[in-house]
């Protein structure tokens, strides 16, 4: 399967379509439930228009996941990051966001991570260049409306600020143009709620219950193999980092190394979002979906195969599972 996408035209994108169309088959004969309340002000009219055209919820979550891989394919097309040129990133972004049942239902991650992208092809747009202050803006802004659906992001901050002073600079004039840009999208949105005196109402959507002290997840035996899977994949991706920079350009290995701190990133932004749920586990997946492809790339063609077609049997057991037993 995975030879339909060793080819180098972005193009042939569109064949993740029905790819994704069959790893997210079961979910089209669920019946969505209704979706409840969750912090952030973009959720605030998505959820209720998503409740009100349940029918059309599938084919919606299977668009947003669309767009994370092909804006993961052309990511990793313009930067050159893998040694030979696919649509791996797509196929594994495809994958790791199809892992679960659970994420057959709507998440504020699968609206948020399209922004996180975009905000991370505009920062590593910023390598090496003099006057790079509408890459890091851009990517501020981007970032900002991620943060409209999963606030916590807000701590994707750090880790972008420190790819900045590897990719560019440490002045803190970027560093201030990035925060300025994050701060735009609620910027505008609050002077239109101020100007319509409803400036707490637009507080309360976006940050009321959002901050919460860690703690231990309840780990029940329907949750283990979908926990354990998920947990090997992530556990491979960051040992791989090494494996990954091997025999690349300078270029790339800084690159890749401002992946892996927006991963950290991720997993901090987690950590602080309670209760802990495995839809959680979907914030991490385009970057790891990202670097996971990289790794396979690297590998022979009948073992990539053959671990791909693995992936894809317990995706499709895990699916599947309750309807067979």
């Amino acid at each position: 399967m995975l030879a339909l996408f060793r080819t180098n035209q972005l193009l042939g994108g569109v064949l993740l379509l029905p790819y994704l169309v069959l790893l997210r088959l079961d979910g089209f004969w669920q019946t969505p439930a209704a979706l409840a309340p969750v912090p952030g002000f973009g959720n605030s009219w998505l959820i209720p228009w998503l409740n009100q055209y349940a029918d059309w919820q599938w084919s919606i979550l299977l668009l947003l996941v669309f767009v994370q891989a092909t804006l993961a394919n052309s990511l990793a097309f313009q930067h050159r990051l893998t040694p030979i040129v696919n649509l791996f990133p797509g196929v594994f972004v495809c994958l790791l966001c199809s892992l679960l049942p659970t994420f057959n239902v709507y998440s504020p991650y699968l609206v948020a991570n399209v922004f996180l992208l975009l905000a991370v092809r505009s920062t590593l747009a910023a390598f090496r260049q003099m006057s790079a202050a509408v890459p890091i803006f851009n990517a501020g802004a981007w970032l900002g409306l991620a943060t409209l659906f999963v606030p916590t992001y807000v701590w994707l901050l750090l880790p972008l600020g420190v790819a900045l002073t590897v990719l560019k600079s440490g002045r803190f004039r970027d560093q201030l143009i990035l925060i300025l840009g994050l701060t735009l999208p609620h910027y505008l949105l609050g002077i239109y709620f101020f100007w319509d005196d409803q400036l707490a109402y637009f507080w309360s959507k976006q940050w009321s219950g959002v901050w919460h002290w860690p703690n231990l997840l309840p780990l029940e035996w329907p949750m283990l193999p979908g926990f354990s899977l998920l947990t090997v994949l992530l556990a491979y991706v960051l040992f791989s980092a090494n494996n990954l920079k091997s025999k690349m350009k300078m270029e790339v290995q800084t690159k890749l190394g401002v992946l892996y701190w927006v991963l950290f990133g991720l997993g901090i932004s987690v950590v602080f979002t309670m209760p802990w749920q495995m839809e959680k586990w979907l914030a991490m997946a385009p970057i790891a979906g990202i670097l996971l492809s990289m790794r396979f790339t690297k590998m022979r063609a009948a073992t990539a195969e053959t671990w791909h077609l693995l992936l894809v049997v317990a995706l499709l057991a895990l699916h599947w599972s309750s309807y067979l037993l």
